[in-house]
């Protein structure tokens, strides 16, 4: 008899053990929405030639006019022996359709050369500098608006940018800078 009260046990706790349960858990639902995949950075397109306009971010339209190397007589070192300061004619004009604030500044443009390096902005401000300026510090640009001028940068004497990039907030705008006009060299008399 111990034996058969031993199997009822048995038998009665596996049977406890199994079958649906009186209560069921609900599904998880999902309290939050699901991740959002980030927007994909604008890509660089092609480079555009001097007097071009490009858009960019389908907030503003940039355009370089001019590219001169050496641009500054006078004035301090360009930095180390061999370098020289060069300058570009730039705007950037609001679209109207601008739903961002846009800042405006020397910090997103630079020199771009063919072995990858880049040449940044001057990071200080002098007189020699040429007229009219671009703002050298940041300055707000209202939609429908737009600022033009000479951003200059400390630029290695020996070689000549392949571009001028304008880079704001991951976009990038590139213009092909032409190359040096040919030197009239001793005139014949």
């Amino acid at each position: 008899m111990p034996a058969v009260c031993s199997l009822l046990i048995v038998a009665v706790a596996a049977a406890g053990c199994g079958g649906a349960p009186r209560h069921p858990k609900p599904t998880p639902h999902r309290t939050t929405p699901p991740a959002r995949t980030p927007a994909a950075r604008p890509t660089a397109g092609p480079p555009v030639a001097f007097g071009q306009s490009a858009r960019l971010v389908d907030t503003v339209s940039a355009t370089v006019y001019e590219f001169r190397l050496p641009s500054v007589a006078g004035g301090p070192n360009a930095g180390p022996a061999g370098y020289t300061w060069a300058s570009a004619d730039v705007q950037v004009c609001t679209l109207d359709s601008a739903k961002q604030n846009v800042t405006v500044d020397w910090k997103t443009w630079s020199l771009h050369y063919a072995d990858n390096s880049l040449a940044a902005a001057a990071e200080t401000n002098n007189d020699a500098f040429p007229r009219p300026q671009y703002p050298f510090t940041s300055r707000s640009l209202p939609a429908g608006t737009c600022v033009r001028g000479w951003i200059t940068f400390p630029a290695p004497a020996d070689k000549r940018p392949t571009t001028v990039d304008y880079t704001p907030h991951g976009a990038v705008a590139s213009w092909t800078v032409p190359a040096a006009p040919a030197s009239a060299g001793p005139s014949a008399s």
